[in-house]
């Protein structure tokens, strides 16, 4: 722009400089006044540009000066999500002799959880879980997880707690009641249903409900309830296809079917030799109430789920069993919540059909904050037929810090 300006103020200099050409094609000089004039007007145009140069210097930005700054502090970002959970029991037995091989009343710190999580790239995020309990420390679940590198469907890859039913995902500490129902104790262990393995989740399209979703899992036969507690094996393969409803807009109903196949032998990947497998095949059902714009004062759940069990054992026998639970979870207010559940299974051995262990759990759940809750629960196990029964009362502190607190995931 300033050239620009200079060229033409010079430009106009120039042409008032010469003289103009008369119609016989003779120069005539110019007059003293005309040039006197002419001169007078050059040198206000010569100020006007030199003061809009002046004024275009002066508010020209000044070059930045350097600066010199340390990039640690930046390096923040690249920490995973960190979360830590404590859960804390106080416990009563009720039932003579008022202690067993295991366990007696009395504290214990049942499990300190640690988990962390953090996005990979753009393309994956990774998922890390630790366990802390006074008997040992182990990986509960550490798995990554690609998001959609096909439409609608996420892909999983290491250990994980399994999707057969609805409450074998979630951690303990994040359970409607203190411990896992009585099906998923026996038939799956205490610590429930966790493989390694690779699963694909499959957003499908809305076919007999609002949203159905499926998802397979292939793993080890890791679990040594059901299969034979080895990882060189043939693999277990799970399927479960979940089916949502909304109802109205304070109510919905979700209902999934599972199964789950494996073998329960030890002769690994040998495929010309027979082997020995457990088939188990699950139902469940949940209808949630939730009155629209008061999640956090009212709400009822009631869920329940189904299990059929076969396992095949030595001297081609096979052991048959059944097992259900349901409860209701009914919220009082923003803090209070007040439920029961019933629970009933056959054992794992042959001749059950006659044999049964049955609980009622009733519980109640007082959250302090977001942060930490106490659960009061009594527990009564029956049974028929069989030696095993079990009272008690106990207490639950649970606190989590973090920014997946008590998550259901």
């Amino acid at each position: 722009m300033r050239i620009i300006l200079c060229i033409f103020v010079h430009l106009l200099f120039f042409s008032l400089s010469f003289t103009q050409p008369n119609e016989t094609g003779d120069h005539k000089s110019l007059n003293s006044d005309t040039l006197s004039e002419q001169s007078s007007e050059v040198k206000n145009l010569q100020e006007s540009a030199q003061q809009i140069l002046q004024s275009a210097e002066s508010s020209k930005p000044s070059p930045l000066s350097r600066t010199f700054q340390q990039g640690s502090r930046s390096l923040q970002a690249l920490n995973p999500e960190l979360s830590v959970t404590g859960d804390m029991v106080s416990k009563l037995l009720l039932e003579k002799p008022y202690y067993t091989d295991e366990e007696r009343s009395g504290f214990a710190l049942r499990v300190v959880e640690v988990a962390l999580q953090s996005n990979l790239d753009p393309f994956s995020m990774a998922k890390v879980i630790l366990e802390f309990s006074p008997e040992e420390i182990g990986v509960a679940e550490m798995y990554a997880t690609w998001i959609n590198p096909l439409p609608q469907l996420n892909i999983t890859a290491g250990k994980f707690r399994q999707e057969f039913g609805v409450v074998n995902r979630w951690h303990e500490h994040a359970l409607d009641q203190i411990a896992y129902p009585l099906p998923v104790e026996l038939y799956f262990g205490e610590e429930g249903l966790s493989q390694t393995g690779i699963s694909a989740n499959w957003l499908m399209p809305s076919l007999v409900a609002g949203v159905n979703e499926m998802t397979i899992q292939f793993t080890n036969s890791e679990n040594e309830i059901l299969f034979s507690g080895e990882e060189f094996s043939l693999p277990a393969t799970l399927l479960h296809l979940k089916n949502y409803y909304d109802i109205n807009p304070s109510t919905y109903f979700e209902w999934g079917v599972s199964g789950l196949v494996g073998t329960n032998d030890s002769l690994g990947l040998d495929v010309t030799r027979t082997h020995r497998w457990t088939y188990l095949a699950g139902l469940d059902l949940t209808l949630t109430w939730i009155p629209v714009n008061r999640a956090i004062y009212k709400g009822i759940t009631w869920r329940s789920e189904l299990f059929f069990l076969k396992r095949e054992i030595p001297a081609s026998r096979v052991i048959n069993a059944f097992g259900a639970y349901s409860y209701v979870d009914y919220r009082l207010n923003q803090r209070w919540i007040v439920g029961l559940r019933g629970d009933i299974a056959q054992p794992l051995q042959i001749e059950n059909n006659d044999q049964y262990l049955w609980k009622i759990v009733p519980y109640l759940t007082f959250w302090q904050s977001e942060y930490v809750y106490f659960r009061l629960e009594y527990s009564h196990l029956g049974v028929k037929n069989l030696e095993e029964k079990d009272n008690r009362l106990t207490l639950q502190l649970n606190w989590s810090v973090g920014p997946h607190r008590h998550e259901r995931y």
